[in-house]
């Protein structure tokens, strides 16, 4: 049954019937012949070709429907799939959700176990422009308070289906700045092409309790079961955790770098072997501060201060859907656990950081380098990355922050004792001086992402490292994710 604000068209590219059922959708995936179709106060007219969809895991499907918190009905008219134009290869997806009661719309998005939505708002009297944009800066945008930086990039537009609520084009990279606020808030600026002003999208995490599906299914993150791929290289059998959000798998046993594609991996090249092995090993499991959580890589990270160099191993764990991504790091026998926290969140001003209304005043700064990495990664990791990462101690813990020219992170690093890692993974409790090294962590994708670090420098017992049972860290994509080039939230 059709609504008033139906209109129906041939598609101008196969000439297959075209139905808008919502009112303010612009655009719309013809399901014929994939062109993007948009609508105009004259007529259709065909924008470009969508690529087939990625098989990317959602409760979310076209044509659902349900109640939104406080009984609003909604509908998913549409999705995109979208990718870094800088690291194709690891789409992400969003949901075009209209309200058809209200004729409002938004998107929806999960990155890491977390559930974004953002509409579209009136832009602000004074917007900066893409290139005066950097990692970490502050930024006013009038009556929607300061905002923070996040990630400054370029993506494209892949694939979709359904409605959309502006024209998207296929393929074409289009520019965005993520941006986050205390409390939740997070946005994406739209910066297009350039041939179209601006466009802003606000909003906040939301639990996903919120969407009740009429269907009866439940809404939250996939849960994707474990899986196994065959090394390119070498052939070893490669446990995956998280299928669904690998980017980058190293192998174990022969160091072979791939890219997860479509369930199987494209060798890239060799990658130097840890000189040691992982104390805890890869596919571990454990139990983590209520968390149940599975060890899926290992890096070792370094730096160089005043000639010597210092370096340190981290542990990516994997703590299921809702909770996501943590890091374990070790220095010289020391354990802390690295928790992501929400760039909104933190307040960095001269010597200082501010977390939930606590103080922490700046240690030190690093560059901190990636020297070897074994394992999956929810982003494209590489040998030799670096990020300026700088760690401020307070009450409690330590504030990480690892920036590089186009992403800011942020982590929050607790001290753990040898005997709760001994009793989280059921092995025998690390003991002793294990590497003279600073401290790090990660956590985006990439946001999102995903990169936290914390670095501590050590110079005593560093030339152990050849012999010594310890490590580093790994950097990568954020817990934020961009909206469209045509608008939304993560």
């Amino acid at each position: 049954m059709t609504s008033p604000f139906d209109r129906q068209a041939a598609c101008p590219s196969c000439g297959a019937p075209i139905t808008f059922r919502f009112a303010g959708a612009a655009a719309q995936v013809c399901k014929h012949c994939n062109f993007v179709v948009a609508r105009t106060d004259r007529n259709l007219v065909a924008v470009g070709r969508m690529a087939d969809l990625v098989d990317i895991p959602s409760p979310l499907q076209l044509g659902g429907t349900g109640r939104w918190s406080g009984g609003e009905p909604f509908a998913v008219d549409g999705r995109v799939q979208l990718d870094r134009a800088s690291a194709p290869g690891a789409p992400w997806q969003e949901f075009f959700i209209t309200f058809p009661m209200s004729g409002k719309w938004c998107w929806v998005a999960s990155a890491q176990g977390r559930w974004y939505s953002t509409s579209e708002v009136p832009l602000p009297p004074e917007l900066p422009s893409i290139h005066a944009l950097r990692a970490g800066q502050q930024i006013n945008l009038g009556t929607y308070g300061v905002w923070t930086v996040a990630e400054v990039g370029q993506r494209r537009v892949i694939s979709g289906e359904g409605e959309m609520p502006a024209v998207a084009s296929p393929g074409v990279p289009t520019g965005y700045a993520d941006i986050a606020a205390p409390n939740g808030a997070f946005g994406t600026i739209d910066y297009g092409d350039g041939r179209i002003p601006p466009k802003l999208y606000l909003g906040r995490q939301i639990d996903p309790a919120v969407m009740v599906l009429d269907s009866g299914a439940p809404v939250e993150a996939a849960k994707a079961e474990v899986t196994s791929v065959a090394c390119p290289n070498c052939g070893g059998n490669l446990p995956l955790v998280t299928p669904g959000q690998t980017e980058r798998v190293v192998c174990r046993y022969c160091g072979m770098a791939s890219d997860l594609n479509q369930g199987a991996l494209r060798a890239l090249g060799p990658a130097p072997k840890p000189p040691i092995e992982p104390f805890i090993p890869l596919g571990a499991e454990g139990n983590l501060r209520g968390n149940r959580v599975i060890c899926i890589g290992f890096t070792i990270r370094g730096c160089t201060v005043e000639g010597e160099r210092y370096r340190w191993r981290e542990y990516l764990l994997y703590a299921g859907p809702r909770v996501g991504y943590l890091w374990l790091m070790e220095e010289d026998g020391a354990w802390w656990l690295v928790t992501p926290i929400p760039p909104g969140e933190v307040s960095v001003s001269g010597g200082a950081a501010m977390l939930r209304g606590q103080h922490y005043n700046w240690k030190q700064s690093v560059r901190a380098e990636t020297e070897y990495v074994v394992g999956e990664f929810y982003w494209k990791v590489e040998i030799g990355e670096a990020v300026q990462a700088t760690e401020y101690e307070g009450s409690g813990g330590k504030v990480s922050v690892e920036q590089t020219a186009k992403e800011v992170n942020y982590s929050f690093c607790e001290r753990l004792s040898a005997s709760d890692i001994g009793a989280a993974f059921g092995i025998k409790p690390p003991a002793g001086s294990l590497l003279a090294s600073g401290e790090g962590g990660s956590g985006c994708a990439t946001s999102g992402c995903g990169t936290m670090i914390i670095i501590g420098v050590i110079i005593l017992f560093v030339l152990l490292i050849i012999f010594s049972d310890c490590g580093g860290g790994g950097g990568g994509g954020g817990v934020f994710i961009g909206g469209p080039s045509f608008g939304g939230g993560k």
